[in-house]
């Protein structure tokens, strides 16, 4: 006959197995949405990054326009519309280092 004491001690023994298994099932369960959750909020950052770069681009190209407007009309100011005579260097005539002796 089986002794009343052998089958609490597996009964204990199978319940706890039970309850590890169910424990380890919750802890995959949430350690999975938990990643998931991770790889959304990374997604979110990477497309707001990308937002905010096309921003500072759009606003580093409005400055760079602005910035030539005004080069433009401090040009036009205090006589430096005037065109000047440019001088080019030419070699038709002989120099100390190219003579044609």
């Amino acid at each position: 006959m089986v002794n009343s004491r052998d089958t609490i001690k597996y009964s204990k023994a199978t319940l706890g197995c039970f309850c590890l298994l169910v424990a380890t099932v919750v802890l995959y369960l949430y350690f999975l949405n938990m990643s998931v959750v991770e790889v959304v909020l990374r997604t979110e950052n990477v497309q707001t990054q990308r937002e905010l770069n096309m921003e500072i681009a759009t606003l580093e190209a409005k400055y760079i326009e602005a910035q030539h407007v005004i080069a433009g009309r401090i040009a036009s100011l205090d006589g430096y519309n005037k065109d000047s005579q440019k001088v080019f260097v030419s070699r038709n005539k002989g120099s100390l280092v190219l003579r044609d002796n």
